[in-house]
């Protein structure tokens, strides 16, 4: 299995990046990112701070309050990780068992996750390969809750696999969770 690694280059810049990016695409959920955009000089070379192993899967990193939180593939298991944003130390790490069965067509895709967690209001969100949709204390890593749809729908994930990643909006959290409704 492909074990990937983060390496943080927010040194680099002299300093802390002053804005956190807490879901897929920042802030606005429009990919930009004004704080780096405005900038008028840049180093001439990137060094990382720090790099640590990552595990597998598609999800991007999220930075809020100071931490950064990862959503990765160990074994058969999903694993979200809290590190601290200026020197990479494991803050908390929490793991559940995701077995999943891969289509043969995305074999090179591997088993996830590809949805990006989503921090708002003092938790993480975080939608497995699965279906499966949970809430975690962003300061603890204490499991708040866990929803899986598999009950709820005919097709709990598309065939490839939960891609889309948690949004939350006004105090609710929004995904896309199953394909069919049951009967």
């Amino acid at each position: 299995m492909k074990r990937l690694a983060l390496v943080a280059v927010a040194a680099s810049f002299g300093g802390s990046v002053a804005a956190d990016w807490p879901q897929w695409r920042g802030p606005g959920r429009d990919g930009s990112a004004p704080d780096l955009a405005a900038r008028t000089a840049w180093p001439g070379e990137l060094k990382p701070a720090w790099k640590v192993p990552a595990g597998a899967g598609h999800a991007s990193p999220v930075v809020a309050g100071g931490r950064v939180y990862l959503f990765a593939r160990d074994g058969e298991e999903e694993t979200l990780q809290a590190l601290e944003l200026e020197t990479g130390k494991t803050v908390w790490r929490q793991s559940n068992a995701a077995p999943y069965d891969l289509n043969p067509a995305a074999f090179g895709h591997g088993k996830g996750p590809k949805s990006t967690p989503a921090v708002a209001e003092g938790r993480v969100f975080t939608l497995g390969i699965g279906g499966v949709l949970s809430a975690h204390d962003a300061a603890s890593g204490r499991l708040l809750w866990r929803k899986d749809f598999k009950k709820d729908f005919a097709s709990p994930s598309p065939t490839y696999g939960a891609a889309q990643s948690p949004l939350v909006d006004r105090g609710r959290v929004i995904a896309h969770v199953g394909l069919s409704a049951t009967g």
